[in-house]
């Protein structure tokens, strides 16, 4: 085996004149940096809603059932301190204490009248992705 000389190169060597630009990766915001981590998670930040008495949440969601209107339920439901995004769905119907509901995307689901912190009608031009 033949003797080989490593010969380091730098940029400086060819005339490279560093002005102390900080590159961006290390830019990076510590904001940014939790907003990614929240969405990876699943969860973001949201306002909690006037908490609602199970009639008036029951009024909302009979009203919504019979007229066949889109709904925003907000879970009465924490993780790591944060609400969930409000649930867009329409109510299928009630059987057996729990609540049917077919959310936007097809999927179906059920919760119990005590999940429910706050329900409203949403616009139903939202619901169909309509544009004004």
């Amino acid at each position: 085996m033949e003797n080989v000389a490593i010969t380091y190169v730098t940029p400086e060597m060819y005339g490279y004149k560093d002005r102390g630009v900080l590159k961006w990766q290390g830019m990076i915001l510590a904001d940014h940096t939790d907003a990614l981590k929240k969405e990876l998670n699943g969860y973001e930040e949201v306002k909690p809603k006037e908490e609602m008495t199970e009639d008036a949440i029951s009024e909302v969601l009979n009203k919504a059932f019979i007229n066949s209107y889109p709904v925003l339920i907000q879970a009465n439901v924490m993780q790591n301190g944060l609400y969930y995004k409000d649930l867009q769905c329409k109510v299928d119907g009630y059987a057996e204490g729990q609540i049917h509901l077919k959310l936007k995307d097809g999927r179906t689901t059920c919760c119990i009248l005590e999940e429910i912190r706050n329900v409203e009608m949403m616009n139903p031009l939202d619901w169909y992705d309509k544009r004004r």
